[in-house]
């Protein structure tokens, strides 16, 4: 696991004002001592792993809304910043937008694919749920061999250990959005 946040303490007197519990009511809930709640909200004490598993089940929070920031960043990034992988001879290009973080725990990519590309993709057993979301052009998709046609504007999910393919049987080049839950 990576490190607690330093913030960890801001974001659980946050969810407990939010809550409008008192520190009393909060060390009921959780099993954590108010002393210690204090210190962990005031930045003097760091928690161990056991301790925000409690916390976040005694205020009935995700385990990851304690490891975000209170505090939202903004960074814009354009397409032509990010490195694509390229596969299928160069007629696949994937670029990895959002890469997989153990918070949100998806990855995102936006995926390009040239007239005449077809990408046998390999299995993802790690991965739960595969979305994807054509945003110009068609899609060819064959999942399990069962072929589905995605026109821009539509959408489908799988299974991500689901054997798959993706191909552009047109003129015009396909692009569309890729989702991976784990």
């Amino acid at each position: 696991m990576r490190e607690v946040p330093a913030n960890v303490g801001e974001v659980i007197r946050k969810v407990r004002k939010d809550l409008k519990l008192s520190l009393e009511d909060a060390a009921k809930k959780t099993g954590v001592s108010k002393a210690m709640l204090g210190q962990i909200e005031r930045g003097e004490s760091s928690p161990t792993v056991s301790t925000l598993w409690k916390v976040s089940s005694g205020l009935r929070i995700t385990f990851s809304r304690l490891l975000s920031k209170t505090a939202q960043e903004y960074r814009v990034t354009d397409l032509s910043e990010i490195r694509p992988f390229y596969e299928a001879g160069k007629k696949m290009a994937l670029y990895n937008i959002f890469p997989f973080d153990p918070v949100t725990g998806f990855d995102y990519f936006y995926i390009v694919l040239e007239p005449g590309c077809r990408y046998i993709s390999p299995t993802h057993p790690n991965v739960l749920e595969e979305s994807i979301v054509v945003t110009e052009g068609e899609l060819l998709l064959e999942i399990e061999k069962a072929p589905f046609v995605l026109k821009e504007g539509s959408s489908i999910k799988f299974r991500g250990d689901a054997a798959h393919a993706y191909a552009n049987a047109t003129a015009q080049r396909t692009v569309f959005q890729n989702i991976m839950k784990y």
